[in-house]
């Protein structure tokens, strides 16, 4: 939970420090006003990136060198300081409790983070890649935030697909990069494969919450088959070597919501897909909050996606999993809290960059 926050030269706000609430905080305003500029923020502080765009000079203030993003956060046992500053060229110092932090793993893992806003990518009809960064989160979450897992694994693939690209054709060589990726592409593996299986039942319960009428089955494929990763990637050499690149692993796996045995993509509506979507987040939020890890959900302008009616079950949903919620919208109104909801939220008011609370 981010109990206080002050952010410095991001986009069109002024210099800002906020102190939030453990429950919902709503920011409000007009367009244009620097509503969606606090949830880049505390995104910069838990991921190194904003939602929005990959453009680092477009969130910087127009005259300014860089951007600082400062946040204390409440964990389960202690308070962490956690701070960013990134520049124009993309150089970053990271701090942790005062001291420089090795990597954003270490921030992230203090402060996870989900997201749910217009330019949310659409999982489902998405690219496998976007359903593994989805995977990911939960399976660096559900490892207890253990980077160096996920990092040995990239650098052993990176250096198979060396030798394979330069045209080695030597088993040997070959094979102590293949038991790198079997002994952590493994480790991966269980992770994605137990948030997957703790999301799902989750994920079935909101679409009936949320009256889709549909019955889907959310499979997880782990991106190599049925056999030992290790026997695979040793029997699919010959076939590597021809392709030039390492065509089975955990660097390809992927979940299907299918219908009927069909791909849900293939035959659900927009709209529908929309609330897919959103279950699947909402499910990785439950999730997340069965296993202890309580992440900041945040919120742009739900009201412009979704209608009232719908909205009002979907913030029953999120306030009663308990998690810090930041929100924008136009208008309280807008956003869709109930009137109880919206006493006890923490709000704000935005005009021209600068906030002030209720």
């Amino acid at each position: 939970m981010i109990t206080n926050l002050h952010i410095h030269h991001l986009r069109g706000l002024a210099e800002t420090s906020l102190s939030l609430g453990p429950s919902v905080n709503l920011w409000v305003g007009e367009n244009g006003a620097g509503k969606t500029s606090v949830l880049e923020a505390v995104s910069i502080l838990s991921l190194g990136r904003s939602f929005v765009t990959s453009r680092i000079k477009s969130i910087i203030t127009f005259d300014q060198s860089s951007l600082t993003v400062f946040g204390r956060i409440q964990g389960q046992h202690q308070e962490h300081r956690l701070a960013v500053q990134v520049n124009r060229d993309d150089e970053r110092k990271l701090r942790l409790d005062g001291s420089a932090a090795k990597n954003q793993v270490a921030l992230s893992r203090l402060l996870p983070v989900l997201q749910i806003t217009p330019h949310s990518v659409d999982v489902i009809t998405g690219s496998p890649g976007d359903r593994r960064r989805f995977m990911d989160w939960g399976a660096f979450h559900w490892s207890g935030g253990n980077g160096q897992s996920f990092n040995a694994l990239r650098r052993a693939l990176l250096q198979r697909n060396s030798l394979l690209r330069s045209g080695i054709l030597n088993g040997a060589d070959l094979a102590p990069w293949e038991q790198q990726i079997a002994l952590y592409g493994e480790e991966v593996d269980s992770w994605r494969r137990a948030f997957v299986a703790d999301v799902k039942p989750l994920f079935d319960q909101l679409l009936v919450e949320m009256e889709l009428g549909i019955e889907l089955d959310l499979v997880y494929r782990n991106g190599w088959g049925d056999g030992d990763l290790a026997g695979t990637l040793e029997s699919q050499r010959g076939r590597d070597i021809r392709a030039r690149s390492t065509l089975s692993g955990p660097q390809r796996a992927d979940f299907e919501l299918l219908r009927d045995g069909v791909k849900a993509g293939d035959t659900l509506s927009r709209g529908q897909l929309k609330v897919c979507n959103l279950a699947l987040v909402l499910g990785q939020l439950q999730a997340s909050a069965r296993r202890g890890i309580s992440p900041v959900l945040c919120l742009d302008d739900p009201g412009a996606e979704l209608d009232h009616r719908f909205l009002g079950r979907v913030w029953e949903i999120i306030v009663g999993s308990g998690v810090q919620v930041l929100a924008t919208g136009i208008t309280v109104d807008r956003v869709g809290l109930s009137d109880a909801q919206a006493r006890d939220a923490e709000v704000f008011h935005v005009k021209h960059g600068r906030i002030a609370s209720k």
